[in-house]
């Protein structure tokens, strides 16, 4: 059963398109890619099949989007003015379940940065449910933890390990996203303060001075409030030569013997046999050796 269908009762409205906004702790980003314009020729030549879920803000006159952001910015590329909404009445938790239901229901593929602003909304959810009407990202507990490990079924460190990447800035966020830091690494890296995080990004992605690996990050582990360059520079010369030098061996020996080959296939298959030859004769040496 689709989600919206849940408030087809609720009659459709037309609204101006300038009078909506997207929710405002929205965790899913909105990529203007192939698989938006698709959706834009798919509303043009169709019609906006399912309206988009929002609710009135403040005293009216302007609308918050719940469900159907990715709807509503297909419309702005085919240049609509209005679009087709269904407005409901919800408070501010039900509106945070109502966007982290429709998104993770719909959404093939979730980034790590996504999960982590659902972790961290419905965390702050649950927060309110039992009375803490503060504001804003709050603090992970231990019941709070086991309730969200059940509820998304994964476990309990996944749920930390994620909500520690909202304290990452936007720069080593992105990395996280295209694979480019290891989750582990990003949550080591997310208790650094926003000007170490900024050095850091700068040092190994942008200048690329050396490669950012767990040995490195136990190295700075103590500099969470007061990392250099310098220091990073001294942890360099002590670690010896950057990996991505010695990497350079493994590059150059491919290109001296993939030539001598048809294909990759053929080259991979030679060396797979080589290698269960040597280690069947590895073993059988340390067999004798043992008699």
């Amino acid at each position: 059963m689709d989600f919206e269908q849940e408030f087809e009762v609720i009659p459709v409205t037309r609204v101006k398109i300038a009078d909506t906004e997207a929710y405002s702790k929205h965790p899913f980003r909105v990529v203007n890619n192939k698989a938006l314009e698709m959706l834009a020729e798919n509303i043009k030549e169709h019609g906006l099949l399912n309206p988009i879920l929002v609710r009135v803000l403040g005293f009216g006159g302007r609308y918050e989007i719940l469900s159907g952001h990715r709807r509503m910015e297909a419309l702005k590329i085919n240049g609509e003015t209005e679009a087709d909404v269904r407005i409901i009445k919800c408070t501010d938790i039900e509106a945070a379940n109502i966007v982290i239901k429709s998104n993770l229901l719909q959404r093939d593929k979730i980034l790590p940065s996504e999960r982590a602003k659902v972790y961290m909304l419905r965390n702050e959810c649950l927060k309110k449910e039992k009375g803490n009407l503060s504001t804003g990202w709050t603090k992970l507990d231990e019941n709070a933890q086991k309730a969200l490990a059940k509820e998304f079924d994964v476990s309990k460190s996944n749920i930390y390990e994620y909500i520690r990447l909202n304290y990452l800035i936007d720069d080593l966020l992105i990395l996280v996203d295209s694979g480019k830091i290891k989750i582990k690494i990003s949550v080591a890296l997310s208790y650094f303060s926003k000007e170490c995080q900024s050095i850091i990004h700068q040092y190994f992605f942008v200048d690329k001075k050396d490669i950012l690996n767990n040995e490195y990050v136990k190295k700075i582990r103590k500099y969470r409030n007061n990392l250099t360059v310098e220091i990073l520079e001294k942890i360099t010369a002590e670690l010896g030569e950057p990996k991505q030098k010695s990497e350079r061996y493994v590059d150059a020996f491919v290109k001296k013997y993939v030539g001598k080959f048809h294909s990759e296939q053929e080259m991979t298959e030679v060396l797979e046999k080589l290698l269960i030859g040597y280690l069947k004769n590895e073993k059988n040496s340390n067999n004798t050796s043992d008699g």
